[in-house]
C-alpha cells in the first residue's frame, strides 16, 4: 500500500497560500486604494487622501478636516493555467489545465481627522493578504483543489508635524486570517502496482484561524511642488489553530482521523520609498518598494493526531527570496476637479522554482494601470483598471507537490473608492 505523497502535503501548503493572480508578490494585495493603483502603487509621497493612512500615514498631518473612504477590488481569480507532462503525476505528453475562475472583492475603508495643526488620526480596516484559488482536473488536485485565505488589518495611525516640511506618524495593525478552506485529493495505491491506477482517492481539508500584532513607522517630506515618504511595516508570525477533516477514504477512513493541527504562517516586512513632483497640471512619483518575503524559508506543520506513514507532522523548505518592486505613477489634470492617472508596477516574484507549486505560481510580472478621479469640495469618486502580466515561468520537480510545468498567468482588476470630507 502506497500513497503516492504524504497524506499531510494539504499541511505542508498551509503557508504557500498564493494565488496564480497575485496582485503584489508572494500573496500581499497592495492595491488598497483605487486613486493610489491608478497610479500603479505609486502613492507613498503623494499620499493625500485617507488612504495615506496604509502608504504613508505621515502625509496625514498636511491634509485638512476630516474624511471617511470606502472601496473594493474586483478581481476574477481564473486567469492561469499551467502544461505539464510530468510522468510523476501520470502525464506523459504535454496536457494544459486551466484554474477554475473564482470571484475575490478585497475591501478598504478609512478614516482620518486633524485634531490640531500638529496632530491628525488616522484608522483603516483592509485585506493586505489573501488569496482564492481552485483547480478541479486531476492530476492537478492531488496537489492542491481550493485555497481560500482571508486577512483583515485594523491599523490605528497618530502622525506628527515636526516641521514646516517633515511629518511622522506611528501605528499599530491587528491582524486577523481565517484560512476558510485548504484542500487536496489524496490519491493512494493499495496493490503498489502503479499501471493499475489508484484504488482510494481521499479528500483532505484545513481549515484555521489566527491572529497578531504588528506596528508601523513612517516620515513625509513636501515643500513646494517636492514631497518624499517612507514607510515602514513590520513582519508578522500568526500562529494558525486549525483541523484537518478527512473524507471518502473507504477501508482506509480509520487511519485518517480528522486532526486538530497547528502551523505559523510568515508575514513580511514593507518597506517603501518614494519620491513625487506636483506641478499645475502634471504629477509624477516614482517608488521603490521591498517586501521580505525571505522569512518564509520553512514550514512547520504539527499535527495532532499522528499515524505514521499516512498522517505526519511536516517541516519543509520553501525558501522565498525577498522582492522589490519599482512603481511609477503620472497624473494629469483634466480640470479643477477631474484627473486621469497612469502606471506601471515592475515587481520580482519571490517562490523559487524548485517550491513552485500549483497553489503559488508566481513570477516577474509587469502591471500597467489607469485611472480616473473626480475631486469635489464634499465627495470624491475614484476608479481604476490594473493588468498583471506575469513571465512564463516553469517549475523544477524533486519537492513534494511540485508538478514539472511550464505556467502561464495574467489579470486583470477593477477597483474604486468613494470618499465624504467634511
Amino acid at each position: 500500500m502506497k500513497s503516492t505523497f504524504k497524506i499531510m502535503i494539504v499541511g505542508l501548503l498551509v503557508l504557500s497560500m498564493a494565488p496564480a493572480n497575485l496582485f503584489a508578490a508572494g500573496f500581499g494585495i497592495y492595491e488598497q486604494s483605487a486613486k493610489a493603483s491608478g497610479l500603479a502603487g505609486a502613492w507613498v509621497a503623494r499620499a493625500d487622501d485617507a488612504s495615506a493612512n496604509w502608504y504613508n500615514p505621515a502625509a496625514l498631518v498636511w491634509l485638512e478636516g476630516s474624511e471617511l473612504q470606502f472601496g473594493t477590488n474586483i478581481i476574477n481569480t481564473g486567469d492561469s493555467e499551467l502544461t505539464s507532462s510530468d510522468p510523476a503525476f501520470g502525464l506523459f505528453q504535454p496536457t494544459t489545465f486551466e484554474q477554475a475562475s473564482n470571484l475575490a472583492t478585497p475591501i478598504h475603508l478609512y478614516y482620518r481627522h486633524k485634531f490640531n495643526n500638529n496632530v491628525t488620526f488616522g484608522i483603516g480596516v483592509n485585506n493586505p493578504f489573501g488569496l482564492v484559488t481552485e483547480w478541479e482536473d486531476r492530476p492537478i488536485t492531488f496537489s492542491a483543489a481550493k485555497s481560500e485565505l482571508v486577512t483583515f488589518v485594523i491599523n490605528p495611525n497618530v502622525a506628527f508635524r515636526l516641521t514646516e516640511q517633515w511629518s511622522l506618524a506611528v501605528g499599530v495593525d491587528y491582524l486577523t486570517a481565517d484560512l476558510e478552506n485548504f484542500s487536496r485529493e489524496v490519491p493512494i495505491d493499495l496493490d503498489g502496482n502503479p499501471l493499475n491506477g489508484f484504488e482510494v482517492i481521499g479528500f483532505a481539508n484545513l481549515t484555521g484561524d489566527g491572529d497578531e500584532f504588528g506596528w508601523n513607522i513612517a516620515t513625509h517630506y513636501k515643500s513646494g511642488p517636492i514631497t518624499f515618504g517612507i514607510s515602514y511595516r513590520s513582519d508578522m508570525t500568526v500562529g494558525i489553530d486549525g483541523n484537518i477533516a478527512f473524507s471518502n477514504f473507504g477501508p482506509l477512513s480509520p487511519l485518517f482521523r480528522d486532526s486538530p493541527g497547528t502551523a505559523d504562517l510568515a508575514l513580511p516586512e514593507t518597506i517603501a520609498i518614494g519620491l513625487g513632483w506636483q506641478g499645475t497640471n502634471w504629477g509624477f512619483e516614482v517608488d521603490a518598494v521591498e517586501t521580505g518575503w525571505s522569512v518564509f524559508d520553512t514550514l512547520v506543520v504539527d499535527i495532532e493526531n499522528n499515524v505514521p506513514g499516512f498522517v505526519d507532522d511536516i517541516a519543509l523548505a520553501e525558501d522565498w527570496d525577498d522582492s522589490l518592486a519599482i512603481r511609477v505613477g503620472a497624473a494629469r489634470k483634466l480640470g479643477p476637479n477631474q484627473e486621469l492617472r497612469f502606471g506601471v508596477n515592475l515587481e520580482e516574484g519571490v517562490v523559487p522554482e524548485e517550491t513552485l507549486r500549483p497553489s503559488i505560481p508566481d513570477a516577474d510580472r509587469t502591471a500597467p494601470s489607469i485611472g480616473y478621479g473626480y475631486m469635489g469640495n464634499k465627495w470624491t469618486v475614484d476608479a481604476y483598471a490594473q493588468t498583471f502580466i506575469f513571465d512564463d515561468v516553469t517549475s523544477v520537480g524533486g519537492e513534494e507537490g511540485v508538478i514539472v510545468a511550464d505556467y502561464d498567468s495574467s489579470i486583470t482588476l477593477f477597483g474604486f473608492t468613494i470618499g465624504r470630507k467634511w
